[in-house]
């Protein structure tokens, strides 16, 4: 199969997951300052990076993932996209060493340092969206936050990075734990918070079940991408992290068949996701707004395959901004 051959479509098609397909009314006011921030903030990208960035629409992604939340909830939650992928890309090809001690430094700022004036666009920015996030949401939400953002860093980002630097794969069931984590998508389910208007309780949040259904969304998410950066993937050519790739190399199977067993993981894991949802343990007086909480988790990951479908650029030929593009 070649890259222009596949279409992710033909696997996970618009609407293909059993939640609400909806679409924030505030997305597009808030693209409007997106790209100021990209054009006025993130000085250190070229220029040809940042017209690349604002083709992405990270705001139109957010207005899937959370579309309820106010105007100025949603502002925050785009930054914080914005920043990861932005991230994703410009540390791709920094020494895993480097790559940790900038992956380091944006935690403590999320936890309360100040940026120095000489550091980089993307540390202000995260001081920025820590306060931002500090003027809407309780301090235990903020710990939740940058917890789970810091596990994801920990046991995803950084573990991955022999692995990109080798153009290598890990081994398939290795693959499984690490791709929860290094999709970075546990802060984003938190976002659920923002829509119900509550803050699990750390004894809920901590509950077996519910980070069994935070970890099924972190993967279903995982696979999404897989099957959409696949193109990419095929055209460089290269040995990478990808579920389908990964399936085909250790089963020594063809490109469809792996395909086809890669959606049967993400249809698994969907099932699994449904079935703890409507039989959650008893939470007492907060049952609903669990149920209300799981079930946003469910809209983000909707939302996410529905951007990829309409929104986005970043898997076009030539759709990423990677460092060796600068260009001024």
């Amino acid at each position: 199969m070649k890259a222009e051959d596949f279409n992710p479509q033909d696997y996970l098609p618009l609407n293909y997951y059993p939640w609400p397909n909806r679409i924030n009314p505030f997305s597009e006011q808030v693209g409007v300052e997106l790209n100021k921030w990209i054009d006025n903030d993130y000085t250190n990208l070229t220029l040809k990076q940042r017209e690349k960035y604002k083709k992405m629409g990270f705001h139109l992604c957010t207005g899937r993932m959370a579309p309820t939340i106010s105007y100025e909830q949603l502002i925050p939650c785009t930054r914080f996209l914005a920043q990861i992928v932005i991230l994703d890309d410009q540390l791709e090809f920094l020494s895993r060493e480097d790559a940790k001690l900038a992956l380091d430094r944006l935690i403590e700022i999320l936890k309360g340092s100040e940026p120095l004036n000489d550091e980089e666009s993307w540390f202000h920015q995260m001081a920025i969206i820590r306060d931002e996030f500090s003027a809407l949401m309780p301090a235990e939400w903020m710990a939740q936050f940058a917890k789970t953002l810091q596990r994801c860093v920990k046991y995803g980002a950084e573990e991955e990075m022999p692995y990109k630097s080798t153009k290598s794969s890990p081994p398939l069931e290795y693959f499984m734990i690490l791709r929860e984590y290094s999709i970075i998508m546990y802060p984003f389910f938190i976002w659920s918070a923002l829509e119900v208007g509550f803050v699990l309780p750390e004894n809920i949040y901590e509950h077996p079940v519910i980070q069994r259904l935070t970890a099924l969304a972190s993967r279903i998410v995982g696979w999404q991408n897989d099957f959409y950066s696949l193109p990419k993937e095929l055209r460089l050519d290269s040995e990478v992290i990808n579920l389908i790739l990964i399936l085909q190399k250790t089963h020594n199977i063809s490109l469809e068949e792996a395909c086809i067993q890669a959606k049967s993981i993400n249809d698994k894991d969907v099932a699994e996701f449904v079935l703890l949802h409507e039989n959650l343990p008893d939470f007492g007086i907060h049952q609903q707004k669990v149920y209300d909480y799981v079930a946003c988790m469910g809209t983000t990951i909707q939302g996410i395959n529905s951007h990829y479908i309409l929104d986005t650029m970043r898997y076009a030929t030539d759709g990423f901004a990677w460092p060796e593009m600068n260009e001024n």
